[in-house]
């Protein structure tokens, strides 16, 4: 009798893969969301551009609200991972997801093709793929919450009192955010981007615009920076000494701010505009050296720009 009971009372069989699908669905969309917000979180700035880019905010508003959502989205994954409120979060995430693709199929119908950072600055994907991929995590998020049942409260159950589950939200929510405001003074500019000594030119995708042969400092500058022209007037200062390695300076402005700058800044060395998709994929922040010799990365020289006498040893070790 007891067994016959056992039997009844146990879920059928699609009742149980459903359970199992919504569960696999609430984890797999967490790992996504957490995902989503701690690649952006490595290059905020970069996230606030591409905000920016889709012409909807200005950049100030953009700046702002970058590590805002970044935070948002790491809290969210979290959320979903822990099972926090799993049919809220699950549909938030769903709506969100929606107002992505229909943001990139905005952009699409407006002639845009980049990429829109969902995963990063160093992730890139075109936004059909962006699009694909959300409608797939929306599945997710559908599996989600259709699968998840909330639970009638016992009126004679003590007062609710923070989960953990609640406590680790919130402490994820704290320190993402912590993060994404202190990112751009972080050193981790060699483990987020892909410059690194020993490097070939083909690998960071500059062949052709830095020669193979002999020692090169390559500057990576923005030409519209107010600060571009100081760096160009150390850079003079450095051209043509005895020792010095060949300058040569990438940037990723256009051709009306190289104008500019040429006639402002009247650099005795060389610049060569290179598509920011590529050039973004080798820095943070800007400017950013390093010297190539024989085609491959021998030295970067992150922070300040470096001034002659540093750059004529590295030329002359």
């Amino acid at each position: 009798m007891g067994e016959a009971a056992g039997e009844l009372a146990r879920p059928p069989a699609a009742r149980r893969v459903l359970a199992v699908a919504s569960r696999l669905g609430r984890v797999g969309l967490g790992v996504v969301f957490l995902a989503a917000g701690l690649l952006k979180a490595f290059d905020p700035a970069e996230f606030a551009h591409q905000m920016s880019g889709y012409g909807l905010v200005g950049p100030g508003i953009a700046a702002v609200a970058a590590p805002l959502l970044i935070a948002f989205e790491t809290t969210l994954g979290a959320a979903l991972l822990v099972g926090f409120s799993t049919r809220a979060t699950s549909a938030v995430a769903a709506g969100l997801l929606v107002a992505f693709i229909g943001l990139e199929a905005w952009g699409l119908a407006k002639g845009r093709t980049e990429s829109c950072g969902c995963f990063g600055a160093y992730v890139q994907r075109t936004p059909g793929q962006v699009i694909a991929e959300d409608l797939l995590f929306v599945v997710l998020a559908a599996l989600s919450f259709r699968g998840t049942r909330p639970r009638p409260r016992d009126p004679s159950s003590p007062p609710l009192r923070p989960s953990r589950a609640a406590v680790s939200v919130i402490a994820v929510a704290a320190l993402s955010l912590a993060f994404a405001l202190a990112s751009p003074s972080l050193p981790i500019d060699a483990l987020v981007t892909g410059l690194s000594v020993g490097r070939s030119l083909s690998g960071l995708g500059i062949e052709g615009k830095v020669p193979a042969e002999g020692r090169h400092l390559v500057a990576l500058l923005d030409l519209a920076d107010p600060g571009a022209p100081a760096v160009a007037e150390r850079l003079n200062a450095l051209a043509g000494r005895a020792g010095a390695p060949a300058i040569l300076v990438l940037t990723p402005s256009s051709e009306e701010e190289k104008a500019a700058f040429l006639w402002s800044a009247v650099p005795a060395f060389e610049i060569r505009t290179v598509d920011r998709t590529v050039l973004k994929r080798l820095y943070r922040r800007l400017p950013r050296f390093f010297v190539v010799d024989g085609g491959r990365v021998v030295s970067i020289l992150d922070g300040a720009p470096p001034g002659p006498e540093d750059l004529i040893s590295l030329g002359a070790s």
